[in-house]
């Protein structure tokens, strides 16, 4: 049975979410701890991090035959990949970042509005980086 359209994907997709989520919040709280001075607390954050790391790649590989969970895009090679990673840069440069920013305005979230902005401009950034280099990887497809 095909991956694509299943709820399995639809669970992979939530798990794969929340692993990466775990990971920086994880990562987050082992700084805090370090600051505090918590050395095992940090540490056992770390530790903990680099394993949802492993479980997110683990979800994300099954996810490569249904498509990028943030993009839908085709996945695993290098070029794919580049080109569902210049997809999401755009889409949070040019729609979520704004849109944010806009709502945060609205309810009178003027730091918050120019953080996303200034992400909007970052992404935007990020974006033409890759658009960059895959421009300079021109045609190339052995390995890419």
């Amino acid at each position: 049975m095909a991956l694509k359209g299943t709820r399995t994907e639809a669970n992979l997709r939530a798990a794969f979410a929340a692993e990466a989520q775990t990971n920086r919040r994880y990562l987050y709280f082992a700084q805090q701890a370090d600051i505090e001075g918590y050395t095992e607390a940090a540490e056992l954050f770390r530790t903990a991090a680099e394993a949802e790391t492993g479980h997110a790649f683990g979800h994300l590989e099954f996810l490569e035959t249904a498509g990028d969970p943030l993009t839908g895009k085709e996945l695993g090679t290098t070029r794919l990949n580049l080109e569902a990673a210049i997809a999401q840069e755009k889409d949070e440069a040019e729609t979520a970042y704004p849109e944010m920013a806009r709502i945060a305005r609205e309810e009178g979230l003027e730091d918050i509005a120019a953080w996303f902005e200034s992400l909007a401009r970052v992404e935007a950034a990020h974006a033409d980086r890759i658009e960059r280099l895959l421009t300079r990887m021109g045609s190339k497809t052995d390995g890419a």
